[in-house]
């Protein structure tokens, strides 16, 4: 099944349509999300990963049972039912766990955002990344910051609109106030989840899709070692090319001495987990920007990921 044509073009669409809502979850990330596009994107990001996760475990199960009907049953069964619950089950806990203060300086990091993608920011004396940034880094460090400042504390931080912030800090104290604080932690915390599992599912079945067709390649062309030694090996020299590209990716954000001296050690400190998903999509979105983009706007014709 793997070297079949269709195969390989079932991986290279869903690659692309991966891409593409990560571009889109980018575009929204920027504001305030409304519950149904919050709704929209999580429930997106669940079967997306879900999608990918499956097409890996086909590939592997494929090769080890006898009846392909089985292979795909249980590989689509098992990948969509892991990534649906672990994504809910892990925004659900990070909300939960969160203090009524964690959620109030959440509120604060949002305000930021744009700031901090400007390089406006200073993180204890140190600036935040640089003035003038390329707009595929400008867009995640939007999209992320308040994730990745969770840690961090008020005084930490050095900007204009302080005064912005004292006016809404008091109304935050409301009874009133603890659904928009939950919608607005969950609105911080889907994006690292959804874009760190989507995009690393989505770029590991794209460089596999390559790897198949490559595969394809040098058995027509007669070379049965090198195909048969590509076979074994794919799935490693995959997750590697992956991981080794996006590794390579540098920008005056994440090489900024406030994020490299604070934000990323106190984001470690505080949550493992998310600090895995950010470290990579901090990396990932914008090595693969130009991709996602041209995959969303050229190839899904800005398809919008709603979900009615």
């Amino acid at each position: 099944m793997q070297e079949q044509i269709w195969f390989i073009g079932l991986l290279g669409v869903y690659s692309m349509v991966e891409l593409g809502f990560n571009h889109r979850m980018l575009d929204l990330s920027g504001g305030f999300l409304s519950s149904s596009e919050l709704d929209g994107l999580q429930l997106w990001g669940r079967v997306i990963a879900g999608l990918g996760l499956s097409m890996l475990l086909l590939r592997w199960l494929d090769a080890r049972l006898q009846q392909r009907w089985k292979a795909v049953l249980i590989s689509f069964t098992l990948g969509m039912s892991v990534m649906w619950h672990f994504q809910k089950i892990a925004i659900d806990h990070l909300v939960e766990r969160a203090s009524l203060e964690d959620k109030q300086f959440n509120i604060y990091l949002l305000n930021k955002a744009a700031l901090a993608a400007n390089g406006q920011l200073f993180v204890r004396g140190e600036r935040l990344g640089s003035q003038g940034m390329d707009l595929s880094v400008r867009s995640v460090v939007q999209a992320l910051f308040p994730a990745s400042a969770l840690g961090m504390s008020i005084p930490d931080f050095e900007g204009p609109d302080a005064g912005r912030w004292q006016a809404q800090a008091a109304a935050l104290a409301l009874p009133g106030a603890k659904t928009l604080l939950d919608d607005a932690y969950r609105n911080t915390i889907t994006p690292p989840v959804a874009l760190g599992l989507s995009s690393f599912f989505g770029l590991l079945n794209l460089a596999q899709c390559l790897g198949l067709a490559l595969l394809l390649c040098l058995r027509r062309a007669g070379h049965p070692k090198w195909s048969a030694w590509l076979r074994k090996n794919l799935l490693i020299l995959s997750a590697l090319l992956i991981l080794g590209l996006t590794s390579l990716h540098r920008d005056a954000f994440i090489d900024s001495p406030a994020y490299q001296q604070h934000l990323r050690p106190s984001a470690w400190d505080r949550q493992p987990l998310l600090a895995v998903l950010l470290a990579w999509g901090l990396r990932a979105e914008p090595a693969w920007h130009g991709v996602s983009r041209w995959a969303h706007q050229d190839l899904m014709q800005g398809f919008s990921f709603t979900w009615h």
